[in-house]
């Protein structure tokens, strides 16, 4: 496996961003993130004795108007959680060439879900409706069931790329 050094589809940092979206990775945190998360108390999550975990997906339920909320201490099992709500074995999920949900989640699409890809070649990971609408299956037995479409914002591989709507 390539990488991410000297994966060829990377964009570089643009010299005059005033923030870097191109990944979470490259967030920094300052010595007050870090003295807070010393501060923290902790718990174990699994029997939900975690009181930062559990006050903060209470908040987020409120926030949202949810009965609940979940915690995912990363961005590759919340995307693998999602796709898996939201498909089943044999559907197929569109997302650009770029997408981090396939280039970088080592093919959790196929492994987890039991879903295929359809790829776009959009701009910087940004596709047209026009293409996606394009790219849906048929109603028809022959061809897989598209049940997701997926859109990253930022896209890390397109050097933190944005989207702007309408598209």
């Amino acid at each position: 496996m390539a990488s991410s050094s000297s994966d060829s589809q990377l964009q570089p940092r643009p010299a005059d961003l005033l923030v870097d979206l191109r990944s979470d990775t490259v967030t920094v945190p300052t010595a007050e993130m870090r003295e807070a998360m010393n501060a923290a108390p902790v718990g174990d999550d699994v029997f939900g004795e975690d009181e930062s975990i559990n006050a903060l997906q209470e908040r987020c339920a409120a926030l949202t108007g949810h009965e609940a909320a979940l915690f995912c201490p990363s961005g590759t099992m919340t995307n693998q959680i999602a796709i898996q709500v939201h498909t089943r074995p044999g559907d197929e999920v569109i997302c650009d060439r770029l997408s981090h949900i396939y280039n970088y989640e080592g093919g959790g699409i196929a492994r987890n879900s039991g879903a295929s890809v359809r790829l776009l070649h959009g701009d910087r990971g940004r596709y047209r409706l026009e293409d996606m609408l394009a790219n849906v299956n048929p109603a028809d037995s022959h061809y897989a069931r598209t049940s997701l479409v997926a859109v990253e914002d930022t896209c890390n591989k397109g050097g933190g790329s944005v989207w702007t709507w309408p598209n």
